[in-house]
């Protein structure tokens, strides 16, 4: 049997004019890649995220898988929705499904808007005593600091906003050395364009800081829900590249959502 070649997008997320986002490059094909050769081709794209779906028996659901240079990544906000537009854009589906690992991911499509949003279940955070590392890996010190999902989930750690959250230092050996949990910077912000701000460092998982990290603001959302008592939030990250994301809390869901360009 003949082998069909996958098509190939490459698809800019959560840019604005002068943001400039992150990126990812989307593979669809009919037929599955192995773990290998998945790999190989993320290596060779050298983007954030490189994505693989196939489509299920169900036209409504896809087979997704995400990799970077180095590693598979379990869960990557920015790549399910790079995938979710490339799919909604080829096949004009208005609801769907990813199937990640260990996830199912709703997907909605405002052909409108041409936009696109993606669901994820609550993932609450329990805010917990400071880290006795704190010292020897940031240069800042948070105020509050709390966690969220298993033991290589994720630090949140707030900092005051009378601080520049650009001007954190993180000593990424350090924080390697401590925790396998990746850590989300965050404070309240004083911009009246944004609810809050953020930075996300996982070096644990071969990213020494995101450019635009969509799990990270799913956390985030719910973290924030709990202070600010709203459901509707725009958020900044304070990458050098920087990034502008969407988001909601409803029924206990979480949606994501911010601007998703094809490129080609």
């Amino acid at each position: 049997m003949q082998r069909t070649t996958p098509q190939r997008f490459l698809v800019r997320v959560f840019a604005t004019q002068a943001l400039r986002g992150t990126s990812a490059v989307v593979y669809v094909g009919s037929e599955r890649f192995s773990d290998s050769d998945m790999q190989r081709i993320a290596g060779e794209e050298a983007v954030p995220a490189t994505c693989f779906i196939h489509q299920r028996n169900d036209e409504s659901q896809f087979d997704i898988r995400f990799y970077n240079k180095t590693h598979e990544i379990q869960l990557c906000g920015h790549g399910l929705l790079a995938s979710a537009k490339v799919i909604a854009q080829d096949s004009q589906q208005q609801t769907f499904q990813f199937l990640t690992q260990d996830n199912v991911i709703f997907c909605q499509y405002n052909p409108h808007q041409q936009s696109v949003e993606i669901a994820f279940s609550e993932l609450k955070a329990t805010e917990v005593s400071m880290p006795t590392w704190v010292d020897d890996c940031f240069n800042l010190k948070p105020i509050k600091v709390a966690q969220a999902g298993p033991e290589d989930g994720y630090w949140i750690m707030e900092f005051s906003n009378d601080k520049a959250l650009s001007d954190l230092v993180v000593e990424h050996e350090g924080l390697m050395e401590h925790t396998q949990r990746a850590v989300i910077a965050t404070q309240q912000s004083r911009d009246a364009d944004y609810d809050y701000n953020f930075r996300y460092f996982a070096p644990q998982h071969g990213v020494n800081e995101d450019k635009a990290t969509g799990s990270a603001h799913r956390v985030l959302v719910s973290y924030w829900h709990q202070y600010l008592n709203k459901c509707n939030f725009k958020a900044r990250q304070y990458s050098i590249e920087g990034a502008e994301l969407i988001g909601r809390i409803e029924g206990g869901d979480v949606w994501i959502s911010g601007n998703v360009d094809i490129e080609r």
